[in-house]
């Protein structure tokens, strides 16, 4: 009897961990470029609005469900020569003469922690986060903060937000017309990202 009960005991030490590591998998989300959207909205000399896009490069995200704060991460690279307006010689502009392109080839964000989690009611619902982290853009790093809506269904993430940056804080120059009428010095990001899951 003593021998079984120490051989139970044994058992129950080899296998607990295990059970507790499933449960803090961590998740890793591949996000896939061919379905992922970043639109960029800035205003012109003459006043409208111009809208512009942006290729993802590649980017991964991941974390633990119940300890997102905590292990949430998130890695984005995008092609800054692919912005397109559909307007040619203003894209031609665009990356030649303010992104630079040739000597800033990609813009990048690191995410270094989450600030703020709102969990939903139901798996059906999205999550609410704050994610804090570093834009490397046109040879500046910097700090900011993105709210972005977050989500999960079976091995697929989806995530949602938008965030606006000033052109001067990134050492980008504001365009010009006749060295008169400037355009907006800032610009809106909005971006939909699509992650797959994977081992």
């Amino acid at each position: 009897m003593l021998l079984y009960l120490r051989l139970t005991a044994l058992v129950a030490l080899i296998f607990a961990p295990s059970a507790s590591l499933a449960q803090t998998a961590l998740l890793r989300f591949r996000l896939l470029p061919s379905e992922s959207q970043i639109l960029t909205l800035t205003t012109d000399p003459f006043g409208q609005t111009v809208t512009g896009e942006l290729t993802l490069r590649d980017g991964e995200a991941g974390g633990r469900i119940e300890d997102l704060k905590g292990s949430g991460q998130v890695r984005v690279a995008i092609d800054a020569a692919s912005y397109n307006s559909s307007l040619g010689l203003r894209d031609d502009d665009v990356q030649t003469y303010y992104l630079h392109v040739k000597d800033y080839p990609t813009i990048t964000f690191v995410s270094g922690g989450i600030d703020e989690i709102r969990e939903p009611s139901s798996s059906k619902e999205a999550w609410n986060l704050t994610i804090k982290g570093t834009l490397d853009l046109h040879g500046v790093k910097k700090e900011i903060r993105v709210p972005v809506r977050l989500t999960h269904q079976g091995r697929r993430i989806t995530v949602e937000g938008s965030t606006r940056i000033f052109l001067k804080d990134f050492n980008i120059s504001v365009p010009t017309l006749l060295f008169w009428f400037r355009a907006g010095d800032q610009v809106e990001v909005k971006f939909r990202f699509v992650g797959e899951q994977v081992p």
